[in-house]
């Protein structure tokens, strides 16, 4: 593609590939795939793209844009890499660069987080003012895709949103024109305000190596500690409760779905203070660091964090049997040896009389323990079939059945393939992996999937009923081939075949 848009600041990539198609007048999203990625296959994907390095090659000539400019000033990828192992934050890099195939999502734990993601698509109505005072068009901020945070901090005000969800169709790259929906504000909190500044501050952090998990971990138990609110290695959770419950009320919390109970022991903000992990969002460290740190920094908790030396918790002491009698050891050694073959090692560690030896044992003759307890371990029984597939199978095929007298009528319908049946299933992800076990299932699928063939005769078809065309209506060939959303590039010969005899011996759609 020539004359391809360079990024503005703070421009997500996913809002250039849509004024490129802007700019060139292109209305198919196949046809800008094919011009700037030659896939037709790319999904159109707002938070972490992929297929980058498509993009960096058409900027190569402003000599500005590397894959890594592309990635931290030009998504949201810097609010999830901090928080991942540096191993994983340079595969999602490597991933984003060609095919990542939603992987990315997943290895910087946006599938596991508490925080769900964006589902429409929002701007600042004063912000877009003053881009076509300054730029002379529009484009999506990234700053407005803040996960849970619908506000604009430059202005102090409500993002609007627009009502086309994201995702309604997987290969359009939307433009921003806001003259063209009704849009919505969205409710805002004064505490927004406060996670978004540190959120935005995250975003704008240069790229560098994320710390340890171990580096996080020590990090929380050392402002626990500097608040007094821990004990050697054991936090006082009733207290850093109340630390942040002065920052951040319960309903504020619950309406992030991040709320905390004091008495549960596995709510997230417990579970901080023990052990880092990527399922942790960066609203919930943005939560901790305000109430605890409010004075300091993203960027200088991130360069202390990376600082800490990372000291085991526990020094295993040496051991060794010089100093206890050999008779007591063949004595213990005896009494463990009968427990294991009466009992077994797991049970006969949790009996009464097992726990005295097997401690004792673990203390004064470690090797020799793990050595025998290795030798005695239970077989692993095989893993009997849970699941009735035959049943299962017969069942999946009853709903793809209802999915298909449901949708068979209805011309509008997107093209009814094999992943298309599947996604209209509650576990569509579950069965997709396991057809193999499921031949019913797959014979419906590879009977009544609709190939490319049979989806463009319908629409053309569709396209005739709606431009209300009777039989002895002169028919425009361009004008169905438009509402249809094909061009002759890309009309199958069979779908032309059909169109000529349409259009030629005026053939009612009907």
């Amino acid at each position: 593609m020539w004359n391809f848009p360079t990024p503005l600041p703070d421009e997500l990539i996913y809002s250039t590939i849509a004024r490129a198609g802007l700019h060139h007048g292109i209305q198919s999203p196949k046809q800008l795939l094919d011009e700037v990625y030659q896939d037709r296959k790319v999904v159109a994907t707002i938070d972490l793209p992929s297929h980058l390095n498509a993009v960096v090659h058409l900027l190569e000539r402003t000599g500005c844009f590397s894959l890594i400019d592309l990635i931290y000033k030009h998504t949201i990828f810097g609010l999830y890499a901090p928080f991942v192992q540096e191993s994983h934050r340079q595969k999602a890099i490597t991933l984003m660069a060609e095919q990542a195939s939603g992987s990315v999502h997943l290895m910087l734990g946006l599938n596991a987080s508490r925080v769900p993601n964006n589902t429409k698509f929002r701007y600042c109505p004063i912000c877009i003012q003053q881009q076509r005072e300054i730029y002379g068009e529009y484009f999506w901020n990234r700053a407005w895709f803040l996960p849970n945070l619908s506000i604009c901090l430059k202005h102090n005000c409500s993002l609007l949103s627009q009502d086309y969800i994201q995702q309604q169709h997987r290969h359009l790259f939307l433009p921003l024109l806001p003259n063209q929906t009704q849009d919505i504000p969205n409710p805002y909190f004064k505490e927004d305000f406060i996670l978004g500044k540190m959120a935005v501050e995250l975003l704008q952090l240069e790229p560098q190596p994320s710390p340890s998990y171990e580096q996080w971990t020590r990090f929380y138990l050392e402002i626990a500690g500097a608040k007094n609110f821990r004990r050697g290695n054991h936090v006082c959770h009733e207290q850093t409760y109340e630390q942040v419950i002065k920052n951040f009320n319960i309903g504020y919390l619950r309406s992030k779905n991040l709320g905390i109970d004091p008495d549960q022991d596995t709510s997230w903000f417990r579970s901080i203070f023990r052990k880092h992990r990527k399922a942790f969002s960066f609203l919930e460290h943005c939560i901790v660091w305000s109430s605890f740190i409010p004075e300091i920094s993203p960027k200088e908790i991130m360069q202390y964090v990376s600082s800490i030396s990372v000291i085991p918790y526990f020094i295993k002491r040496p051991i060794s049997t010089e100093n206890v009698p050999p008779i007591k050891i063949r004595e213990m050694r005896q009494k463990w040896q009968d427990i294991v073959l009466l009992h077994g090692v797991t049970t006969g560690r949790n009996i009464k009389s097992g726990k005295a030896i097997y401690m004792w044992l673990y203390r004064n003759d470690q090797n020799w323990l793990l050595t025998f307890n290795s030798g005695h371990l239970s077989q692993p029984q095989a893993r009997k079939n849970k699941i009735n597939w035959s049943i299962r199978d017969f069942s999946i095929t009853k709903e793809l059945f209802k999915v298909l007298y449901r949708s068979n009528n209805d011309l509008a319908c997107p093209r009814m393939s094999k992943s298309w049946f599947l996604n209209q299933l509650s576990k569509g992800n579950s069965i997709s992996k396991n057809l193999h076990q499921l031949p019913l299932s797959s014979k419906f699928l590879s009977t009544y999937s609709e190939d490319t063939i049979a989806y463009q005769i319908r629409r053309i078809t569709h396209a005739m009923i709606r431009l209300g065309y009777t039989e002895s209506s002169t028919k425009d060939r361009w004008r169905i081939l438009r509402l249809a959303g094909l061009s002759k590039e890309r009309i199958t010969q069979e779908a032309q075949i059909f169109l000529n005899i349409i259009c030629e011996k005026k053939i009612y759609a009907h």
